[in-house]
């Protein structure tokens, strides 16, 4: 006779939280007649298939968006991790209304909330921006139009003193649980209040519809405050026409459109993609859509860049950014601890962050077991009753010898298992000819199931009078266990966060000063002054695509003058040269190091272009009114601390009309008090007779050199008007018959002639013609 130990652990229906329901009972022994194979207990087949499963970093947010007398408010929450976010109100002007468009970019979010009432011109805005450029036609994301009551300022101030946060005081009065939220929030910024109500109510009556496979509640686990106030502002033709940003579409069309299949093209972004965790990915893309102002902010950042470029911290580097792979957000986990729905791998992650968890649960029994298992050593009543359990096995094994020598020999296997409720029972197989409810001698029959039928021995009362429910008071008492840890957890909640945080901070500073390391970028200094000084500046992009990269110089200050007018032949390197100075600059503002020998950088408050025209059906606007757009948000937002870049402005209308359109233009910039930094790329070579001349204002061209009759470009910028275009080279790809009629048609163009007709064509149409009257004749005839 041979007695196989096999565990099975016991599922409590009552605990489901922390147990699975797979299973009813646990077999604690097995024994067998005239067997000489003995098993081992086989844990792989009890693990959990959730065990290798990682959440999702997808994260859902729900924007509520409130605009009244010139100022805007908004609230955000975010499903996965409980986190809830209030704007700090700010003023926002039409009709381009940059500040929504900043945080619309910096949200990302998969819903707004409006005011159903309000269909001013900031609602046609918003939807524009949500319909723009999408790949599909339900839009970048959902517009909910709520009831103009949902923002009743008293209502949503009541929901929101009913907010109940982690970070309150405990056992505090209801007066001093108002006093702390006071504290929390403005309820002076009457917008954001609007926002944050209206966004709480929202919750509660939708949220069965927005938590499919989230927890039972929303969790408000943090409340924190954004702000755009020291923001530099960029709109999204900026980000595209720089290359800040470049996102392409999935190849599939089943895919294309759908949320999350796009991916990172050659762009800025994805050249400083080198943070070691999710948390400092994502924290890289907010960074790069929030350039600052705050120019202590960025000097402290490029402190801790330079730190890292030394060589004697590569090995602090090296241990921090292996550290930093484990960091995650744990708000997402936090949420479901709260909600007693946490798996094992989950707890897990907050361990690789905690060691105080560690002391406390036992990963490696809990991926076994597929619950939350504590330590030895913690808890001595709950190690007394481990202590009881692991002595089960043996106990058991002789139970069971002794119940099969009792049991009629035509049975050959018996079990010992236990269940809740009903507690040690013994469990044997169908046998043949066997009757319902058959009775054993000895034994009472409690039930049967499948093929095993269940009866209640005297050995199985001793046990219940024993040892008793065992297994439930453990998992009863490691789950009281973990309640306390999740309080303690809540507790500090608002410390973990922002180390969190910091944690994420510190791996962007460090994928910037790898990305520096990498290409040779210097150290910028900041300034307060009007002025932007670039000595041997190279593009970021093209200096990592092309092996020979020509730097040039830039100076723009009141000295020296501030509006710059580059011409040039085709492919001489304008538009390069312009783009690497609006990128030296969004650089300096996020911190980095810039490519260049060295930088002084003026802060400043706006970046504007007009480089790239993106038609969309909802603008309802040809490329060149979109230009026009653009250029009037120049003439109207820019201050004198603002970048404006434009690159061949009046190209897409009659070349006379475009040419007095850009002189116009530049005349409103030159004659303001408070001019910004221009510089702009024409091929418009006539240009300097229509402007006035003023020392504000400088020529630039780039130098080529003829070759076998062809232009070879030497991409430097120096001072001075280019004096032809040189296009007809740069169309050497149209054949030379097409070439030799385009140099007829250009100099009856410049002597002002009509072209002779080509003899090629109207042969051609001649003959045709010809061919076409015979057929006719022959009908008629």
């Amino acid at each position: 006779m041979n007695v196989e130990s096999i565990s099975s652990f016991a599922e409590n229906t009552s605990c489901n939280s922390v147990l699975n329901k797979k299973d009813e009972h646990f077999i604690i022994s097995t024994c067998r007649r005239n067997t000489n194979m003995t098993m081992t207990p086989n844990h792989n087949a009890l693990k959990n298939p959730d065990e290798s499963t990682e959440d999702t970093d997808a994260e859902e947010k729900l924007l509520v968006v409130y605009f009244r007398s010139g100022k805007i408010g908004a609230a955000y929450y975010v499903l996965q991790t409980g986190e809830l976010f209030i704007l700090e109100e700010i003023v926002d002007r039409p009709p381009e209304f940059q500040m929504f468009s900043n945080l619309f970019r910096q949200v990302e979010p998969f819903m707004i909330l409006l005011d159903g009432k309000n269909q001013s011109s900031f609602v046609q805005l918003v939807k524009t921006i949500v319909f723009k450029n999408d790949a599909n036609d339900l839009g970048r994301c959902k517009l909910v139009f709520l009831s103009a009551k949902e923002y009743n300022y008293e209502a949503c101030k009541r929901r929101i003193l009913n907010l109940s946060l982690p970070r309150e005081p405990p056992h505090c009065t209801e007066e001093e649980r108002t006093l702390f939220l006071r504290t929390v929030v403005d309820f002076s910024q009457t917008q954001t209040v609007h926002s944050l109500g209206a966004l709480l109510r929202y919750l509660d009556l939708h949220w069965s519809s927005l938590n499919v496979g989230l927890h039972n509640n929303p969790q408000f686990l943090s409340l924190r405050t954004i702000s755009l106030r020291d923001i530099v502002t960029i709109d999204d033709d900026t980000y595209r026409g720089l290359q800040i940003f470049s996102t392409i579409s999935h190849p599939s069309n089943f895919k294309r459109g759908v949320q999350g299949s796009n991916r990172e093209g050659l762009s800025l972004f994805h050249l400083f993609s080198r943070c070691c965790s999710k948390v400092g990915q994502s924290k890289m893309r907010v960074l790069m859509q929030h350039p600052s102002r705050d120019i202590a902010e960025l000097r402290r950042r490029q402190e801790v860049v330079a730190y890292f470029l030394r060589s004697q911290n590569d090995p602090l580097m090296r241990n921090i950014c292996s550290a930093l792979r484990f960091i995650r957000n744990v708000n997402g986990i936090l949420a479901k601890v709260k909600a007693l729905s946490a798996k094992p791998y989950q707890w897990k992650s907050l361990y690789n962050m905690a060691l105080y968890m560690n002391r406390i649960i036992d990963f490696d029994q809990s991926k076994t077991e597929g619950k939350f298992t504590v330590k030895s050593g913690v808890d001595p009543e709950l190690d007394r009753k481990k202590r009881t359990m692991a002595s089960l096995h043996g106990l058991m094994s002789e139970t069971a010898k002794v119940e099969l020598e009792r049991l009629p020999s035509f049975i050959e296997e018996c079990s010992m298992l236990y269940m809740p409720h009903l507690g040690y029972l013994l469990a044997v197989k169908v046998w043949d000819g066997m009757g319902a409810r058959e009775e054993l001698p000895g034994l009472k029959f409690m039930f049967q199931n499948n093929e095993f039928v269940h009866y209640k021995s005297k050995g199985c009362e001793e046990l219940d009078v024993m040892i008793g429910d065992t297994y439930p008071e453990i998992v009863a008492h490691e789950t009281r266990i973990m309640m306390r840890l999740t309080a303690v957890l809540l507790e500090h909640l608002h410390t973990l966060a922002s180390v969190i945080d910091n944690c994420a901070m510190l791996d962007c500073l460090i994928a910037i000063s790898k990305t520096s390391k990498e290409f040779g970028y210097t150290q910028p200094t900041l300034v307060e002054t009007k002025s932007i000084s670039i000595k041997q500046g190279k593009h970021p992009l093209h200096m990592t695509t092309c092996e020979a990269f020509v730097p040039n110089d830039f100076e723009s200050n009141e000295q020296v003058g501030c509006v710059k007018i580059l011409t040039g032949p085709n492919s001489s390197g304008k538009s390069v040269y312009m783009k690497q100075i609006g990128l030296i600059v969004y650089l300096a503002h996020i911190g980095s190091f810039v490519p260049a020998d060295s930088a002084v950088i003026g802060i400043v408050s706006h970046i504007f272009t007009r480089m790239q025209s993106t038609e969309c059906i909802a603008a309802h606007m040809s490329a060149f009114l979109i230009d026009l757009r653009q250029m009037a948000l120049v003439l109207q937002e820019s201050t004198s601390s603002s970048l404006v870049l434009v690159d061949e402005f009046g190209k897409g209308t009659a070349r006379r009309d475009g040419a007095a359109l850009l002189a116009a233009a530049l005349g409103a910039v030159l004659a303001r008090a408070r001019r910004p930094h221009v510089l702009l790329a024409t091929h418009f070579l006539q240009l300097h007779h229509y402007i006035a001349p003023s020392p504000l204002l400088t020529f630039l061209t780039f130098d080529h050199v003829m070759r076998d009759g062809s232009p070879v470009f030497l991409y430097r910028a120096r001072t001075g008007v280019a004096g032809a275009g040189l296009a007809r080279h740069a169309a050497a790809g149209l054949g030379a018959p097409a070439l030799r009629r385009a140099d007829l048609l250009a100099r009856c163009l410049q002597n002002n002639d009509l072209p002779p007709a080509n003899e090629q064509i109207t042969s051609k149409l001649r003959s045709r013609v010809e061919i076409v009257k015979k057929l006719i004749l022959k009908d008629i005839i």
